[in-house]
C-alpha cells in the first residue's frame, strides 16, 4: 500500500521550519532549513554531532533552528519533524526522560517566544531536512547556507517541494 506525501508551503505570514537528526554506526549530524510561503530558502543548516541516539540528534537539530527562528527575526513559525516520539516528549506536561530534560526545557523556553505549529511529517516531506542532517554528519563543524549557496542535491529537493511534486511512501 502507498501513501502521498507533500510538504507544503507555510501560509503568510509564517516560515517553515523543517529539522532533523541523523545517526549512522559511527556518525551522528542534525540539519534544518527554513523557507518562507514561497517555498523559497531563508536559511539552512547542517552540523557534526558526538554519537548518540536518534532523538538526540532530532532535538539538537529542532532547537538549532529555533535558534536561528530567533536570531533571523520570524516570529511565526510552522514547524514540521518527522520524530513523533520527539512531539509527543515536547507536548508532555511531565518530564518522564531525565537524560533530556535541559533539552526539552529549552526547546519549550524557544517555543514560548513564537506562533507556531509543531507537526509531524513522514520523512519523505521532510527530504531537504534529512539530507541536511546526513551531511552534518559528515562535516567537521556546522554550516550555514543561504539560498544561493545551497548544495546542489538540495537545491533539486528544494525545486521539487516548491513544484508541490509528491513523494510516494510505501506502508
Amino acid at each position: 500500500m502507498e501513501k502521498i506525501v507533500r510538504w507544503v508551503k507555510p501560509v503568510f505570514p509564517f516560515v517553515k521550519m523543517n529539522s532533523d537528526g541523523s545517526v549512522g554506526s559511527n556518525m551522528a549530524g542534525m540539519g534544518g532549513i527554513i523557507r518562507n510561503f514561497k517555498g523559497d530558502v531563508l536559511i539552512a543548516f547542517a552540523g557534526p554531532l558526538h554519537h548518540c541516539k536518534v532523538i538526540f540528534a532530532e532535538m539538537m537539530g529542532l532547537s538549532y533552528g529555533l535558534e536561528l527562528c530567533y536570531k533571523m527575526g520570524f516570529n511565526n513559525v510552522a514547524i514540521e519533524i518527522d520524530a513523533l516520539s520527539l512531539i509527543h516528549l515536547i507536548r508532555k506536561n511531565t518530564m518522564s526522560d531525565p537524560e533530556f530534560f535541559y533539552n526539552i526545557r529549552k526547546i519549550k523556553c524557544l517555543l514560548d517566544g513564537l506562533n507556531f505549529s509543531l507537526n509531524h511529517i513522514f520523512r519523505e516531506g521532510n527530504a531537504c531536512a534529512d539530507f541536511l542532517a546526513k551531511k552534518g554528519s559528515q562535516i567537521n563543524g556546522v554550516e550555514e547556507f543561504s539560498n544561493t549557496s545551497l548544495p546542489q542535491q538540495l537545491r533539486g529537493l528544494v525545486r521539487l517541494n516548491k513544484l508541490d511534486i509528491p513523494y510516494i511512501r510505501s506502508i
